[in-house]
């Protein structure tokens, strides 16, 4: 490998641990089934493990198909007992007995979903059983989301001015995206996989003139072309948009440049296989047999007579009132994050917006208008195509790969503007990061606030330590405190890459830190001395 390469892998190696760790800490404070929909891909993904890729004639009938997995997985329904009740706490759902393993019938909704995803995640179920095993599915699944947005940050690093998008990346981290890759779904795998396409796309377009500086973003780009054709439907629609808002932000020669590479005409030609096999299946499975791909009750909304136009034009009307959905809204929508979050992020993405509007030429501000009008517009556009079959279906999350392109447009907007790097640009980002995890933390406690012992209309936080109905493996005290410590490393590691060779931390914790790492050497090292003195 190219020294670029290596440092590139290397700077992947540490943003994939770090999110690694916050996702997983957000596996760990999630009740099983608190993820929407999570019931059903869950026994999709045991399915898939066993081998059951296709439904058969006989296998569907309602709102899925039938399925053969261990009881407790066709049982997981039985844990959301809290789902949509705010005031009820997650210690309603029955414990899942470890034996409970032998061979039954379970339905799932999402019989007609590309297998790939779901045959990674469903692998611990073949040799672990109970919640363990649902734990480590859930994990798998995260890891997966981890890899792809760490492969996006690497990418956006290898750019000749990365710091302001990778500022605006950071702001698209937003507590939404933690709590989608902590559930059986592969929503999250559609949202990092976007992002790392983009991203890729962006790296590769900017060096078009030197590929070598770009290797990590041309693998970034066909790995997750590759992945998004076999997650859902609608993914490549999400690849295409942000290919198109990729290139609005170079010139026609970029472009062009960039299919002179070997190496990338390869990758292109080994994703083009992924792309293919995904479409495949899309078409296959339009002769699957009727009802495979229902959806369960009270989750379809059609409504009769309602044209699509109609649809589209309310849509449009809505599109803000998806932004708290953009930012936190976990479980069954039914545990949004506090007031004070929603704010602090509002503020950072109208911060970014008023920055954009400063930038000239106006040129610059061309792919960022194109993917906030893609935001707007092809959710519309999807929903109106739906509403004749299952009515009003769209969720915030769902237009989370648009989002995340839209907010890090924002940042290649302003990346030939100076980032700001005397005294009080520096205080004034230390106190953003210092915030930026506040903010992190209180939404992360809020929403175990919910699970532990609900959310009535009166405070009731000092029940939380003195009588908690429910409790996360470790314990939520536990859990909320390595997530703190989790995000003061990640927030360290990003002001340091923003300004390199300059400390995140106040001295004196940076001296107590060393001081207490060299007490165990030291200690370790006088040992043997004080161990001849007293033989002596």
């Amino acid at each position: 490998m190219s020294p670029a390469t290596k440092a590139g892998f290397g700077f992947f190696i540490r943003v994939f641990a770090l999110l690694s760790v916050l996702i997983t800490l957000w596996i760990l404070a999630t009740p099983l089934m608190a993820y929407p929909d999570e019931p059903a891909h869950t026994i999709k993904a045991a399915a898939v493990a066993r081998g059951q890729f296709f439904p058969g004639p006989g296998e569907s009938y309602g709102n899925g198909i039938h399925v053969q997995v261990p009881s407790y997985i066709a049982n997981v329904d039985s844990q959301r007992c809290f789902a949509f009740l705010k005031e009820m706490p997650a210690g309603c759902a029955p414990d899942i007995p470890l034996g409970d393993t032998y061979t039954t019938i379970g339905v799932t909704s999402a019989g007609l979903y590309n297998p790939f995803y779901y045959w990674f995640v469903g692998l611990p179920s073949l040799f672990m059983s109970g919640a363990p095993a649902i734990f480590a599915m859930r994990i798998v699944s995260g890891l997966m989301s981890a890899a792809f947005y760490a492969a996006g940050f690497t990418a956006l690093s290898r750019l000749r001015h990365p710091k302001w998008p990778m500022v605006a990346a950071a702001v698209a981290t937003t507590p939404m995206v933690f709590f989608l890759a902590t559930g059986v779904n592969p929503n999250s795998l559609e949202v990092a996989a976007s992002m790392a396409a983009f991203c890729g796309l962006v790296s590769v377009l900017e060096n078009s003139r030197q590929l070598h500086l770009a290797r990590p973003g041309i693998l970034a780009v066909g790995v997750s072309a590759a992945t998004l054709a076999n997650t859902r439907n609608v993914s490549l629609l999400w690849l295409l948009c942000g290919a198109i808002v990729a290139c609005l932000f170079f010139r026609g020669a970029d472009i062009v440049a960039i299919f002179r590479n070997r190496l990338l005409l390869i990758v292109a030609g080994l994703s083009a296989i992924g792309v293919a096999l995904g479409v495949i299946w899309n078409f296959i499975m339009l002769t699957a047999p009727p009802s495979a791909g229902e959806a369960p009750a009270g989750i379809s909304n059609a409504v009769e007579g309602l044209r699509p136009s109609n649809a589209f034009a309310t849509m449009l009307d809505r599109s803000f009132d998806f932004v708290n959905q953009y930012i936190g809204v976990a479980g069954w929508l039914d545990a949004p994050v506090p007031q004070a979050v929603l704010m602090f992020w509002n503020m950072l993405l109208i911060a970014l917006l008023l920055m954009v509007f400063l930038m000239r030429p106006a040129r610059l501000q061309l792919g960022f208008w194109a993917a906030i009008g893609m935001l707007a517009v092809v959710p519309a556009l999807v929903q109106a195509a739906l509403v004749t079959s299952s009515g009003f279906i769209w969720q915030g999350r769902y237009s989370l790969p648009l989002f995340a392109i839209a907010v890090i447009s924002a940042g290649l907007a302003l990346r030939f503007r100076k980032f700001p790097a005397n005294l009080i640009g520096r205080r004034i980002t230390k106190i953003l990061l210092w915030a930026t995890c506040a903010a992190h933390v209180y939404g992360f406690v809020y929403i175990l606030r919910r699970y532990v012992v609900g959310i009535p209309d009166f405070a009731n936080w000092l029940v939380m330590f003195t009588k908690p109905d429910w409790q996360p493996p470790l314990s939520w005290e536990v859990l909320t405190l390595l997530f703190a410590v989790a995000l003061v490393v990640a927030a360290a590691q990003l002001y340091r890459f923003l300004y390199p060779g300059l400390p995140f931390l106040p001295v004196p914790v940076i001296r107590a830190l060393r001081w207490a790492a060299r007490r165990p050497a030291t200690a370790a090292a006088g040992q043997p001395g004080r161990q001849a003195t007293r033989e002596s």
